[in-house]
């Protein structure tokens, strides 16, 4: 049984990631914690509010056979958070498209939470429901061309598989710069290139395949940014996947570059996926 953390804190941008997190536990059985962070150290750790309760309410009813929960906790953000969420399958927080750089969460940035979660973390945009219409987009999922974006094939293609729709693959490549100055600098061929990369994507679809072999797939594969490939690609999606391990969203990405322009800018659900390394990080 999937156990799923929703961070909830009463807007509008938490309501509608209870909403999403309703759908996901009406389609099988899952268990819910909705999760309030604040208060005061005098508060009463299980204390639940009006906001609380009708969270639960609104999740009951739209989930009936879902095992829900829902507890207001004394903490700092974003520690408390992502502690209720450790052992969890998945962890659920809003965000507020026209703000960026805020979180719906306890006034948090998702890119802060996603750099620290060790569960994998789904941000659901506030303006989602406008553009919900059914499970059709399919899944997309980015691919690096180390192992940092395994988890994620492995996620995104077991959300595909159990909606029952495509898996886009996207991956990006850049020529490479040389690093020797005159006639000794040797450029790379872009058709070598190429291939290279081509072969990262088409070992991520083999994976994804192996442990769904019925799993439509398509790939993408582009000369451009990850964040603009990967907007592109998940205009029509119902669900973005991203790996990470902590420090970095892709191989070579400062903190909150790649994150930042997907998570401030995409209009569907972004999950954030940590990659198997960070176990031990």
């Amino acid at each position: 049984m999937e156990t799923i953390v929703l961070g909830f804190d009463g807007s509008p941008s938490s309501m509608v990631a209870l909403d999403w997190v309703a759908e996901r536990a009406a389609a099988g059985p899952r268990r819910v914690e909705v999760v309030m962070i604040g208060g005061t150290l005098l508060q009463d750790d299980f204390g639940r509010d009006a906001g609380l309760i009708e969270a639960e309410r609104r999740l009951r009813d739209r989930a009936p056979d879902a095992e829900v929960d829902a507890h207001r906790f004394t903490g700092r953000m974003p520690d408390a958070l992502l502690e209720r969420a450790r052992g969890a399958d998945l962890l659920v927080i809003g965000s507020h498209r026209g703000r960026p750089l805020w979180s719906a969460v306890a006034a948090w940035m998702p890119l802060r939470v996603a750099s620290r979660t060790r569960t994998a973390l789904a941000v659901i945009p506030d303006d989602w429901p406008e553009r919900w219409t059914t499970n059709a987009g399919g899944v997309v999922v980015g691919v690096d061309d180390d192992d940092s974006s395994l988890a994620a094939v492995d996620f995104a293609a077991a959300e595909a598989a159990a909606a029952g729709v495509r898996l886009t693959l996207v991956h990006t490549w850049a020529m490479p710069v040389p690093q020797m100055e005159g006639s000794v600098a040797l450029l790379a061929s872009p058709i070598e290139t190429r291939a290279t990369h081509r072969r990262v994507i088409r070992d991520a679809i083999t994976r994804a395949r192996a442990a769904h072999p019925d799993l439509l797939t398509e790939q993408i594969i582009e000369q451009t940014s990850p964040a603009t490939a990967l907007l592109r690609a998940s205009r029509a999606a119902n669900l973005l996947v991203l790996g990470t391990h902590h420090r970095t969203l892709f191989t070579g990405a400062v903190l909150g570059s790649t994150g930042q322009d997907v998570l401030s800018q995409a209009h569907v659900p972004v999950c954030v996926v940590p990659s198997a390394r960070t176990d031990s990080v």
